[in-house]
């Protein structure tokens, strides 16, 4: 494919210039199992209208996390702080402290959003330890669908690759 880009405004005396684009230029993603999350939450803290839309935070209590790299639990004292919009749709705010199964800490964020009526559950996990066995968690982009079970939050989680 050839593509002419001329100039205009006050270039336009300027002639046009071909840019050559290849034909079949593919990007394209491939990602990994990391884990998945179930979390604990307790009653939740409805803080009721705001200008934004309802905002509601879901305490967590603890949870597990496994996978082929990594497991361990979720220890109580992190949140989920929603913000109900008035489309319908949730965004998340979630912080939490990943503790392995041998005792290193692992402090997890992730955004997302989450909009039943259209069965979307997508979130962008991040990662940051000192624990120099998990230091590729530092390194890593991640993505996770989720589901709201009987039992609680799941997530599973995807490394980028």
């Amino acid at each position: 494919m050839v593509l002419a880009v001329g100039f205009g405004g006050c270039a336009a005396t300027r002639s046009a210039r071909t840019i050559a684009v290849p034909e079949k230029r593919r990007f394209g993603m491939n990602s990994r199992p990391l884990m998945t999350l179930r979390l604990d939450t307790a009653t939740t803290q409805n803080l009721g209208e705001t200008p934004q839309g309802k905002r509601v935070t879901y305490p967590i209590v603890g949870g597990v996390f496994d996978g082929e790299r990594l497991r361990g639990k979720v220890l109580s004292g992190g949140s989920d702080w929603t913000l109900l919009r008035p489309d319908g749709a949730m965004e998340l705010d979630l912080r939490a402290t990943l503790e392995t199964e041998d005792g290193a800490l692992v402090h997890m964020t992730f955004t997302g959003i989450r909009d039943d009526a259209h069965a979307y559950f997508r979130t962008l996990p991040r990662f940051e330890t000192a624990a120099p066995r998990y230091a590729f968690l530092n390194r890593l982009l991640a993505v996770g669908t989720g589901e709201i079970r009987a039992d609680g939050p799941v997530h599973l989680i995807e490394e980028i690759l």
